[in-house]
């Protein structure tokens, strides 16, 4: 995609490269839930069922200035979290929990038994052709733009599928791909650059939003005390056939299921495959048992010798 803003980029296949950051996601997820004390605290962090409160942005008066009786609101990249309250104006509110990881995480609820709704599957980058065209009224995503193989496509993709005046959230850790050495799907960084949101990797591509969306969105770039990145974009007007369309769409997502038909049909990569899944398996068990602070400089040393 031709991006006003770009600095630098390089050559590499975001498909594959995400692909081979599933092992990684799937296992810290597996192992967290084996886990029954950490299952509690998870359960116990969740925002299901209680008042929605995000940093940075009022959605209780947002959603009460609505014209819709019932606003559609997707959670994208939802994960096992929970972490979007779903009362919102004073009413319990039905939420589409989306993520691309959905059949993985919805065999963990049935495994445990967890009373959560279940996940539908939905990738941010092809977001318009299982939403449709200007139908949402806002769309929440918290710490996983930054996961997905084309975040600056997944923001083009949520503003398909809002109405004009509706909001794209987002709420994201700090420089995060950085900070994790670009393991598994931390493959790009979210941060604020003089009041602009950019997007950020370990090739030196930048993407400044705030000059890709400009004809039809405005974005309101913040940071919270804790160091949080928050971007509230809203759509001001439909967006150009020439940018992004259904066909484009489903041709990405042709393009992306020949790219993981031919991952695979690669042997020592479909075995490379499942030695990574095995490796993050039990890597992610041992770790899970070490301190916190051992942890955190085990991160340090992958940060300093990869």
């Amino acid at each position: 995609m031709d991006a006003k803003g770009k600095v630098k980029s390089s050559k590499r296949n975001p498909a594959q490269q995400w692909l081979e950051g599933v092992p990684y996601e799937v296992a810290f997820w597996r192992s967290y839930y084996a886990n029954r004390k950490r299952r509690r605290e998870l359960m116990s962090w969740s925002q299901y069922g209680q008042p929605c409160r995000l940093d940075n942005f009022d959605i209780d008066a947002f959603i009460s200035g609505c014209s819709e009786e019932d606003p559609v609101i997707l959670d994208v990249g939802c994960a096992l979290s929970y972490a979007f309250g779903d009362i919102i104006a004073g009413r319990q509110r039905k939420i589409h929990y989306v993520d691309a990881l959905a059949p993985f995480y919805n065999r963990i609820l049935k495994r445990y038994g967890i009373p959560r709704p279940p996940i539908r599957f939905g990738m941010v980058e092809s977001l318009s052709a299982e939403f449709g065209l200007s139908g949402a009224t806002f769309i929440h995503i918290r710490n996983a733009l930054d996961h997905c193989a084309d975040p600056v496509k997944g923001i083009i993709q949520a503003l398909m599928c809002l109405r004009v005046g509706g909001v794209l959230y987002l709420n994201h850790f700090d420089n995060e791909a950085d900070r994790e050495a670009y393991r598994g799907f931390h493959q790009f960084n979210i941060t604020e650059e003089d009041g602009k949101l950019l997007i950020w990797n370990l090739h030196l591509e930048k993407y400044f939003i705030d000059d890709i969306v400009a004809p039809f969105a405005r974005v309101e770039t913040s940071m919270t005390e804790q160091g949080r990145v928050v971007a509230v974009i809203t759509k001001t007007a439909e967006l150009p056939d020439r940018l992004e369309n259904a066909y484009a769409t489903a041709a990405s997502l042709a393009l992306m299921s020949m790219d993981i038909v031919e991952y695979f049909h690669s042997v020592p990569r479909a075995i490379g495959y499942q030695m990574l899944r095995l490796y993050c398996t039990v890597g992610h068990r041992f770790v899970r048992r070490l301190p916190y602070f051992l942890q955190r400089r085990l991160k340090w040393a992958f940060r300093r010798f990869m």
